[in-house]
């Protein structure tokens, strides 16, 4: 067994130990790393089945349209806290990684460096908008106001955001690469 350069060798069974400990943590900061992309891909599968609503929407008569419109507030507002978990989850991950694999996390271990990172916080903010959107129509529509542009934006944003969602998740799988 080959032990890294960093640990001194004292005793040989003092070196095993410290060998394996560095096994266990490498392997704990590639499980924790591993979250952030899981969980992503939860979310992903979620957004998708809520744009299914833009196609069914037109196929339903008004007493079912009105529980599938209910479903699809519900579901967009635990999207959205979804996505708020699984980029502080990213950013957690991050720090638990270097702390593990460096003994210190700096600021600039936390600032997004690459397009998959700034891609996420624009999402957010996407993501953000997207929500604004979905309850200024809830409230127009409510309030017996026109809804059907704002409704129309609402669709138009998320198309933008099933782009960069694609854009981003892939971006994410090439950047996995350079913790594993």
């Amino acid at each position: 067994m080959n032990a890294p350069p960093s640990y001194a060798r004292q005793k040989k069974r003092e070196l095993k130990i410290c060998y394996d400990s560095a096994v266990s943590m490498e392997a704990l900061a590639t499980i924790v790393i591993l979250l952030h992309p899981l969980a992503a891909l939860a979310i992903i599968r979620e957004f998708f089945n809520q744009r299914k609503w833009r196609q069914e929407r037109t196929k339903l008569s008004h007493e079912t349209r009105n529980e599938a419109i209910s479903r699809h507030e519900k579901l967009g507002n635990r999207i959205f806290l979804y996505v708020i978990f699984v980029i502080c989850l990213a950013f957690i991950s991050k720090i638990i990684y270097f702390q593990i694999n460096n003994g210190e996390v700096t600021f600039s271990d936390l600032v997004p460096n690459h397009f998959h990172g700034w891609a996420g916080i624009i999402g957010l903010f996407l993501m953000i908008y997207l929500r604004q959107l979905g309850m200024k129509a809830k409230k127009n529509k409510k309030n017996k106001k026109s809804y059907g542009k704002i409704s129309n934006l609402h669709g138009r944003v998320s198309d933008v955001m099933t782009y960069l969602i694609i854009i981003h998740a892939f971006l994410g799988f090439l950047y996995l690469f350079t913790y594993l």
